[in-house]
């Protein structure tokens, strides 16, 4: 008959539930939060590789260098050493609509917007333009799915996406395409920081009986 568990086992044990589906997980390779981290990260990489070569040679490589790192970092982070995000709660079909609405719209405002710069000799501020959309549409995924890094994410490269369009907008040069590198790394950054957990609501280290 075996003994009375030591602490020391039971810390060993609940450390050994640190993500999937015995803290209420899909296991990492099925789990559709980390697969949908894969859209940021090619977003925030797009941003940069779309936008960082008219910066010069030496701020689009130090973007580029930063930008791979981070997508890696992410990547480990979901898939070799993965930590826990939280339970997993399925999308309600008003969150899949509301997803849905989203890129609809960020679909619609990038259009409408991109013809109203040029229209208004302005076309050179799109970048920044489209990091202001592309922040905006992420905020409400912040409701619709749970998840409170979409409000951070949203937040700050949507206020990014403004600040370029008012420098540009006052004949500061390339601050568009700046403010759009600048939001990419962003999007990678808060996405890795997700992947390392640090959104994920606080989970108990009791052992289950």
């Amino acid at each position: 008959m075996a003994g009375p568990t030591s602490p020391n086992q039971s810390t060993r044990s609940a450390a050994t539930r640190r993500y999937g589906p015995e803290v209420g997980e899909p296991p990492p390779l099925v789990d559709q939060r980390r697969w949908g981290s894969l859209i940021g990260l090619i977003g925030g990489a797009t941003f940069i590789g779309s936008y960082s070569s008219v910066l010069g040679a030496a701020i689009s490589a130090f973007a580029w260098v930063a930008g791979l790192v981070l997508v890696l970092a992410a990547l480990s982070a979901h898939y070799v050493w993965p930590v826990s995000l939280g339970p997993m709660v399925r999308p309600s079909p008003l969150a899949l609509a509301t997803y849905g609405a989203c890129v609809a719209a960020e679909l619609a405002l990038i259009n409408l917007g991109s013809r109203a710069l040029t229209a208004a000799g302005d076309g050179d501020l799109r970048p920044a333009l489209i990091a202001a959309v592309v922040g905006l549409h992420f905020i409400p995924f912040a409701w619709a799915f749970g998840e409170r890094m979409f409000f951070w994410l949203g937040g700050l490269v949507s206020v990014l996406g403004v600040a370029g369009l008012g420098a540009g907008a006052m004949g500061v040069a390339h601050a568009a395409e700046a403010v759009a590198v600048v939001a990419g790394l962003v999007m990678l950054v808060m996405i890795t920081l997700y992947s390392r957990g640090l959104f994920a609501p606080g989970l108990s280290t009791e052992p289950t009986m």
